[in-house]
């Protein structure tokens, strides 16, 4: 809602300013407005997710050769995550004592170990794979949207082990799409 009126009013003044006519204004407001709220779409979603899977295996991958590992998870983080405009809604797989992670730096600790105490660093086991089901929905809205199914990361042995993934994206000011909620967990078992 704000992008719109922050647009019109600039088109207002815009319009004053050149003399353009009302219906050159209107065509201007909506392609400007077209591009300032392009709908997420499902490949970006992918690409999000591709992305993702591909950043915890750096991370996995680099400490395994003893590499700067912790460079390549802020990187993850800041690229992918939406920490940089707030809060987001991190619920690791791995986490009772602190179970939810609402800043950067709580979200680091889960990943590669830190300040708190039940972190051995999820990121640091050895991942080779990490791949989306197809068992998966999403629900888009504009420029947010949600994705819900399984993800399969396998480990050093080879072993594929299954979690169960919801995310929340959005679309920043730059256009990125970026994580806004991440709650993850295990199949339940009896």
């Amino acid at each position: 809602m704000f992008k719109k009126i922050a647009l019109g009013s600039a088109l207002a003044a815009t319009l004053i300013l050149t003399g353009c006519s009302q219906e050159e204004g209107a065509a201007q407001a909506a392609e400007a407005t077209e591009e300032a709220v392009a709908p997420i779409t499902i490949e970006e979603i992918q690409e999000a997710q591709r992305l993702w899977g591909e950043g915890l295996v750096a991370i996995s991958t680099a400490y395994a050769e003893g590499e700067d590992y912790a460079t390549i998870a802020q990187g993850v983080l800041d690229d992918l995550y939406g920490y940089v405009d707030g809060t987001v809604l991190f619920k690791p797989t791995i986490a009772s004592e602190v179970p939810f992670r609402f800043t950067e730096e709580d979200a680091a600790s889960y990943f590669i170990g830190g300040h708190i105490e039940e972190d051995e660093g999820f990121a640091l086991n050895p991942w080779t794979d990490v791949r989306f089901g197809d068992d998966g929905e999403f629900i888009l809205n504009g420029e947010t949207a949600l994705f819900m199914g399984s993800v399969f990361l396998t480990n050093g042995d080879g072993e594929e082990i299954r979690v169960e993934k919801s995310k929340g994206y959005y679309r920043d000011e730059n256009g990125d799409i970026r994580i806004q909620l991440h709650h993850s967990s295990v199949p339940f078992s009896e």
